[in-house]
């Protein structure tokens, strides 16, 4: 693992850390607990921290269980990407879903400039514009789930001091948006969506210039963007500088009934 992949990472487990209102250990490592927001995936899982494949996935899937009892959800995550490719096909067997996240870093200038306003605005500025674009998702159709993940964004603004960028439609109105955490020398850019009418007019761009000039401004040498390994957005992100430094494992198991 290199040196700025392991920073990335620290930035990302402070966060966790900073927002999760219980933390405790189980069989493999480390599991997390936000109790005000159960529903929420991203903040209710279990870190497998071993560094090499030496468990049999069911046996991980019977303590997940175990750690997480009370959740209608599973979900592991794994740091070390040899180790997550180790543990997919057995996780998977399980009925586990398997997702690959690519670690970018901001080495280069972007292939050209944002050439849209951004304006920093409040969590009570965007929340309805954060609703908006999880409805948009497939996990944001269940009814109260858009509200629920757009309202952990002020579980992130008193812990981390998480600030947010929008872009604006004609009309004035909230197109695109993205965050920005800042933690010593390190700053990620994290969110980013655009409402689909609005998608094409390089707003998704000048939010994410604008947030890192912005971590840059607040003392970080350093900044990363996660994206879906399988997804569009990355390529995005290498036109913007973004290089890949390496990958992360998240393994889900959704509620039965979920669509």
């Amino acid at each position: 693992m290199t040196g700025e992949l392991e920073r990335a990472l620290e930035l990302a487990r402070w966060t966790v850390e900073r927002t999760s209102t219980r933390i405790e250990p189980w069989a493999f490592g480390t599991a997390f607990f936000n109790d005000d927001f159960p529903k929420r995936y991203d903040a209710n899982f279990v870190r497998f921290d071993r560094t090499a494949v030496d468990v049999a996935a069911d046996r991980i899937a019977k303590e997940a269980d175990r750690a997480l009892a009370g959740l209608s959800h599973r979900k592991v995550e794994v740091e070390d990407e040899a180790v997550g490719a180790g543990l997919a096909p057995g996780l998977v067997a399980d009925g586990y879903g398997a997702d690959r996240t690519v670690v970018m870093a901001l080495r280069r200038n972007p292939d050209r400039p944002g050439g849209v306003g951004v304006d920093e605005v409040s969590f009570e500025e965007i929340r309805d514009h954060l609703v908006d674009v999880n409805r948009e998702e497939r996990w944001g159709q269940e009814p109260g789930v858009a509200e629920m993940l757009a309202d952990f964004r002020r579980a992130l603004v008193e812990g981390i001091g998480a600030r947010f960028f929008v872009a604006r439609a004609s009309d004035g109105t909230i197109a695109s948006s993205c965050e920005l955490y800042v933690h010593g020398a390190a700053a990620q850019v994290e969110s980013v969506g655009t409402l689909p009418a609005q998608r094409g007019r390089g707003l998704a761009r000048a939010c994410v210039l604008r947030a890192a000039d912005e971590g840059r401004a607040a003392g970080a040498h350093e900044v990363f963007i996660w994206a879906d390994a399988n997804d569009w957005p990355q390529h995005l992100y290498e036109r913007l500088g973004f290089d890949p430094i390496g990958h992360v494992w998240s393994f889900l198991k959704e509620p039965r009934g979920t669509a």
